[in-house]
């Protein structure tokens, strides 16, 4: 495993707050257990419990 390599390979992060792209947010890194959003500056947590399959699974549990 190199030092650059994702903890979640595959999983695209969005902010909770405004929908913002977390992945493509200069320095972002999923090895952090919090990321702030570049675009609102929401602290979002980053870990396997904020995985969710669909859209529809998130909704059922954001409120």
């Amino acid at each position: 495993m190199g030092i650059f390599d994702e903890r979640f390979p595959g999983i695209d992060w969005h902010c909770d707050r405004c929908g913002a792209y977390l992945n493509s947010q200069e320095g972002f890194d999923d090895h952090k257990y919090l990321w702030k959003c570049t675009e609102c500056g929401y602290k979002n947590s980053i870990s396997r419990d904020d995985i969710y399959a669909s859209d529809d699974e998130f909704n059922k549990y954001k409120d």
